[in-house]
């Protein structure tokens, strides 16, 4: 007994200390993105953005050993607790790690800007909470202390208005004319990857508190019903319906939540961007000037327009009924060939068909088919260098068609890939932006695969590209 004890202890030990190395790294490495910005070195942000590959690989050995310690010791109790917290701070700590990346690449994208020393103040300032922040965060899981953890909360409320007013400066040197409109919208975005930080050491905070006493804000909601429970004096079978009908409430609510904060945040970022160029288009006499400006401003209308739009289409989905018509692949792949072409040729991509056999067929709704499959190149097109290849590779598979979109872009985190479909998630953010994802495209292809009795699936690895199969069968839905 005292073996098992020790061999759970060490690989506890072992997970806590990759933690807190990885933490002290991505703290450090704020300090030195934040260098970089104010110095304006690219060379030392893109240092940062290749570094990050050391993170990914700390959170790895973190991730694996979560892993070998449920299967191999099964542990109970704290050693749990611990366990479950810490494959939470791990994601927690490398999405953190991945903001520090973010704000390297803003580096080069950002050369020629000249903020105003409150600006250049105010990031310095968010640098500095940051890093007391993921620090703190850490000093109370080294410590096992409550109190510690629970202060990251607090010192959160600093960096946010910090965030704050630092946005309040940029603007104010955006309409002085002082930056450009892009320039502005990259400050922006960097005081909002700092300001995510934050979140995150905070989120580290909340889970170190879950370490220590099990305390988690959801647990007071089960309490309270597991107290209005016990009182009503119910029979096991009446209570068991009762605590049923909280829980599928609770989910209920917990998913509107998410969704009316994901709906918020993706479409503040857009609508802010609309304010201030309309602000500085108002001051702005020069024709080219003005010309420069509406076209910006009809490029961020037409991506609230998109995210509209998808959100509509997941709504269709999800409340609509799915034709079962006999549909031809070919035909499939055609049209959403045509749909992605014109990017393609914008974007330098050679998009290529390999296979087809022209007899094969599906069963299903045509306009959903065809718009899971135009997503899966739309995104492979986006997230592709100029000069590379994008391969749409059709295959007949027992009872249906195997639909694979590969590319020869970034490629994809393993940690990520689980996530990648679920709405608004983007594996990297700046670039999604960049392109004008709306990051429910993989989301709108699960519900079509769904619907149709398919799967789809995603392989890839960082620097190789990825493989997104979408899998259809012969026979669809029944008509509805």
């Amino acid at each position: 007994m005292t073996d098992t004890r020790t061999h759970i202890d060490e690989r506890l030990a072992a997970i806590e200390r990759t933690l807190l190395e990885m933490t002290a790294l991505v703290a450090e490495r704020v300090g030195s993105v934040t260098s970089a910005m104010l110095e304006g070195d690219v060379d030392a942000a893109d240092a940062l953005v290749a570094a990050d590959d050391d993170i990914d690989l700390l959170s790895l050995q973190v991730e694996e050993g979560c892993i070998d310690t449920l299967v191999g010791e099964q542990p109970t109790g704290g050693a749990l607790r611990f366990v479950v917290a810490a494959m939470h701070i791990n994601t927690d700590i490398e999405r953190s790690g991945d903001l520090v990346s973010n704000i390297a690449k803003a580096v080069g994208r950002l050369q020629g800007a000249h903020p105003d020393d409150n600006v250049r103040d105010l990031l310095a300032r968010m640098s500095a909470q940051a890093q007391v922040l993921l620090r703190r965060a850490a000093e109370s899981l080294r410590n096992r202390d409550a109190e510690l953890a629970a202060s990251v909360d607090e010192l959160d409320d600093v960096l946010d208005e910090l965030h704050y007013r630092y946005t309040q400066h940029v603007i104010s040197d955006a309409r002085r004319g002082d930056l450009d409109p892009q320039q502005s919208l990259q400050l922006a975005l960097v005081g909002r990857f700092y300001e995510r930080i934050g979140d995150h050491a905070e989120n580290v905070g909340e889970r170190v508190r879950y370490v220590i006493d099990g305390w988690l804000p959801e647990a007071q909601v089960a309490e309270r019903a597991k107290a209005c429970l016990e009182d009503g004096d119910m029979r096991p079978s009446r209570g068991l319906a009762v605590i049923d009908s909280v829980a599928e409430d609770r989910r209920v609510d917990a998913i509107r939540r998410d969704f009316i904060a994901n709906v918020s945040h993706e479409l503040k970022t857009p609508v802010g961007a609309m304010s201030l160029l309309a602000e500085t288009l108002a001051g702005t006499t020069e024709d080219a000037d003005r010309t420069r400006l509406t076209d910006l401003l009809q490029h961020e209308a037409k991506r609230v327009g998109d995210i509209i739009d998808d959100l509509l289409e997941l709504t269709r989905l999800e409340e609509t009924g799915t034709a079962a018509d006999m549909l031809q692949v070919d035909d499939i792949v055609r049209r959403a060939i045509d749909k992605v072409q014109a990017l393609a040729e914008a974007h330098r991509i050679d998009v290529a068909v390999e296979g087809v056999p022209s007899a094969l067929t599906v069963q299903g709704d045509r306009r959903q088919i065809v718009r899971a499959l135009t997503n899966l190149l739309d995104n492979a097109v986006r997230y592709s260098d100029s000069g590379q290849r994008v391969s749409l590779i059709v295959e007949p598979i027992e009872d249906g068609t195997s639909l694979t979109v590969r590319d020869e872009g970034e490629g994809i985190p393993r940690a990520e890939l689980e996530r990648v479909f679920e709405r608004f998630y983007r594996v990297d953010r700046a670039r999604s932006r960049e392109t004008g994802g709306t990051g429910l495209g993989l989301a709108i292809v699960r519900h079509v695969a769904q619907n149709h009795g398919g799967k789809v699936r995603v392989e890839s690895k960082p620097g190789e590209g990825s493989s997104f199969t979408l899998q259809l069968p012969v026979t669809g839905p029944e008509a509805v």
